[in-house]
C-alpha cells in the first residue's frame, strides 16, 4: 500500500482516538468543575487540533499526488499541515506546563516563582509559533519552516514532558494507596511516551528527508511509531489524570509499602 495513504489512515485513526480522550476530559471537568481538569482538557484540545491539521492536509496531499484534485498554486499541503500542527502543539505545551504548575503548586520551584515559569515557557513557545507561521506567510502557499523553529519546538516539548515526569516522582514516593501510586505511574508513562512521540518524528525527519543519506522518500517506520506512541501517551494520561472508576475499583484501597 502507498506509504502516503497509510500515513493518512494512521493519522485519521489517531485523530478519532484523541478526540474521544478530549471529550472524556471535558466530561470529567463538567462533573468536577476544577480548573486543573479544564487546563488539561484544553491542552489535549490543542493537541487534537494539531492532528486535525496534519490529517486534513495529509489527505489533500494524497489527493493531489494521485491526481484526484487539482493544485493550481502548487501548494505544499504536507508542509502546511506540519507548520500548523507544530503551532498548535506548541500551544498544547503551554497548557500542559500550566497544568503541572497548578497540580504541583506546592513544589519548591512553583512556591517561590508562582506562575512565572509557565509564563516564560509560554513566551518561548510563542516565539516558536511566530517563527513557524512567519515562514509560512513569507512563502505561502509553499511554507518554509527552517531547522531552528523545528528544533526549538522539539526542545520545548521535551522540557514539557520531562517536567511532568520530574514533578510526578515526589507524590509517587509519598502515595500510600494502591490506586494513587498506579495513577502517578500512568502519568509518568504518559510523559515518557510523549517524549518518544517527538523523538520518533525527529528520527523520521533525519532519515525520511535523506539527511543521513540512508533512507529517502519520507514516512519511515519512525513516523508510524510516533503515532503508536501517541495512542499510548493519551491512554496513560487519561487513566493517570482521571483514574476512571472501573480501573480504580480494580485497585483495592489498601496501603502499600513499596516506594
Amino acid at each position: 500500500m502507498d506509504r502516503l495513504l497509510v500515513a493518512v489512515i494512521t493519522e485519521g485513526i489517531v485523530l478519532v482516538f484523541v478526540m474521544f480522550v478530549v471529550i472524556m476530559l471535558y466530561v470529567r471537568y463538567f462533573n468536577r468543575k476544577r480548573r486543573t481538569a479544564l487546563t488539561l482538557a484544553v491542552a489535549f484540545t490543542f493537541w487534537d487540533i494539531a492532528i486535525i491539521c496534519l490529517f486534513i492536509f495529509r489527505l489533500l496531499e494524497y489527493l493531489v499526488v494521485n491526481g484526484l484534485i487539482s493544485n493550481p498554486n502548487n501548494a505544499e499541503y504536507g508542509d502546511i499541515g506540519v507548520m500548523l500542527g507544530y503551532s498548535f502543539s506548541a500551544l498544547s505545551n503551554i497548557f500542559i506546563l500550566i497544568f503541572v504548575a497548578l497540580v504541583f503548586s506546592q513544589a519548591a520551584m512553583f512556591r517561590r516563582t508562582g506562575m512565572m515559569v509557565p509564563l516564560l515557557f509560554a513566551a518561548l513557545n510563542g516565539i516558536t509559533i511566530g517563527l513557524l507561521l512567519g515562514g509560512g506567510i513569507r512563502l505561502w502557499p509553499q511554507p518554509e519552516y527552517t531547522l531552528l523553529p523545528t528544533l526549538l519546538h522539539l526542545f520545548l516539548t521535551f522540557v514539557t514532558f520531562i517536567a511532568l515526569i520530574i514533578f510526578t516522582r515526589q507524590p509517587l514516593r509519598h502515595a500510600t494507596l494502591r490506586w494513587e501510586k498506579a495513577g502517578f505511574r500512568f502519568i509518568i508513562l504518559s510523559g515518557v511516551f510523549g517524549i518518544l512521540i517527538y523523538l520518533s518524528f525527529t528520527l523520521d525527519f533525519l532519515f525520511g528527508d535523506n539527511v543521513l543519506g540512508i533512507i529517502s522518500g519520507g514516512y519511515t517506520p519512525f513516523f508510524f511509531f510516533a503515532y503508536v506512541f501517541a495512542i499510548f501517551m493519551c491512554s496513560f494520561a487519561y487513566i493517570g489524570f482521571t483514574m476512571p472508576n472501573f480501573i480504580r475499583n480494580r485497585l483495592k484501597d489498601t496501603k502499600v509499602n513499596d516506594s
